[in-house]
């Protein structure tokens, strides 16, 4: 069932790029985790894609012998240093750098931290099209903080993991990530892989350029859009 659920969140994004006429050519992923059909069904789809990898967890990473690119050991945030990973002995798939609410069966190990912006603070001019990959168990937000000053400039779209009920204190809100990702200029274009059990979801931002209402199903963005083309229209013909 788990090879399922993960599988379908790629098929998701692969589906909605798909509609969008759009391929990456690097794929960056802020949290691989043991299970990750998800990257198995995106290599199907896009074989040249190249991927880069963020996995913290020392086990994982040694786990990674099959993983289509390269894989990073660093927990990615808005600073630079150290800090502790914590994890379910049984689910190190949900290795957090946030304190669990419950700490029944809890590890934790101390791993190396820096953010998107240390580590490519100038990607290559070449024009190319980049994909952001976000599923970090409640440093989503801050991941993106430390990739605001540059490295964000240069994705097209960004699939991040939205939850309204986290498994502990601190985790980044759905509300501030999609103000970050909104004032960065991309739009919510899809949502997928519903987890309402748990209060998650997985959603598709992209720019401008790639956004399509005829594939979006949220009120709030259609209406933005439409007052986008209201604007760009009076300014066009401005009212005298």
């Amino acid at each position: 069932m788990a090879s399922q659920f993960l599988r379908r969140s790629g098929v998701a994004v692969g589906l909605i790029c798909e509609r969008l006429g759009w391929k990456p050519d690097e794929i960056y992923q802020v949290g691989i985790g043991q299970h990750h059909e998800e990257v198995d069904v995106l290599h199907q789809e896009w074989p040249d894609a190249k991927w880069v990898g963020f996995e913290p967890h020392p086990d994982i990473v040694k786990s990674l012998t099959d993983y289509p690119g390269s894989v990073v050991e660093v927990a990615l945030n808005n600073f630079v240093g150290k800090d502790t990973l914590q994890f379910k002995r049984n689910h190190k798939d949900g290795s957090s750098l946030f304190e669990h609410r419950n700490q029944e069966n809890v590890d934790k190990v101390e791993v190396k931290v820096s953010t998107l912006d240390t580590l490519y603070h100038a990607l290559s001019n070449e024009p190319k099209k980049r994909m952001l990959w976000l599923d970090c168990e409640g440093s989503e937000l801050r991941v993106l903080q430390g990739g605001s000053q540059s490295f964000i400039d240069w994705i097209d779209v960004i699939n991040v993991e939205m939850t309204s009920n986290p498994a502990g204190e601190g985790w980044g809100a759905s509300e501030d990530v999609h103000k970050l990702l909104e004032g960065a200029g991309f739009w919510l274009q899809w949502i997928h892989t519903n987890r309402s059990v748990v209060g998650q979801c997985d959603c598709v931002y992209v720019r401008s350029g790639l956004f399509n209402p005829k594939y979006c199903c949220v009120p709030h963005e259609k209406i933005r859009w439409n007052d986008k083309l209201v604007r760009a229209l009076n300014k066009e013909n401005p009212i005298e």
